[in-house]
């Protein structure tokens, strides 16, 4: 199996990989809506970000499709997130099956909503 180049994976020390990090964005973060997914971010020393699907996406191979598909778009713009943030994305049914330019746009413009000021308030 082919594993992605190292300059296109998410260094380690940007990843949320404990559940306690997890459940404090959840019970602490903001929250903001796209079509594809909904992401939960509070303000943060450091850019870190994590991925998860709701269980009424069934099947666990279509969950893992999603979370891919988000991951993926996430790297896509990564460089234009906002540096200062903890974030939960949590895919939508619609990530699974949505064209990929389309869940591209919707991170592009999750980017742009956490840098404006207005939206980080």
């Amino acid at each position: 199996m082919a594993k992605a180049p190292a300059a296109l994976a998410l260094p380690r020390g940007e990843r949320l990989r404990r559940a306690a990090d997890f459940q404090t964005v959840f019970q602490r973060g903001s929250r903001h809506e796209r079509g594809s997914f909904v992401v939960l971010w509070r303000p943060a020393e450091g850019r870190r970000v994590g991925f998860a699907v709701s269980r009424q996406l069934r099947g666990a191979a279509r969950r893992n499709r999603a979370r891919r598909r988000i991951r993926e778009a996430y790297r896509q713009v990564r460089e234009q997130m906002a540096p200062d943030i903890e974030m939960v994305v949590v895919a939508r049914p619609s990530a699974a099956t949505r064209p990929f330019p389309e869940l591209i746009d919707d991170m592009r413009r999750l980017a742009e909503a956490l840098g404006r000021p207005g939206s980080r308030a």
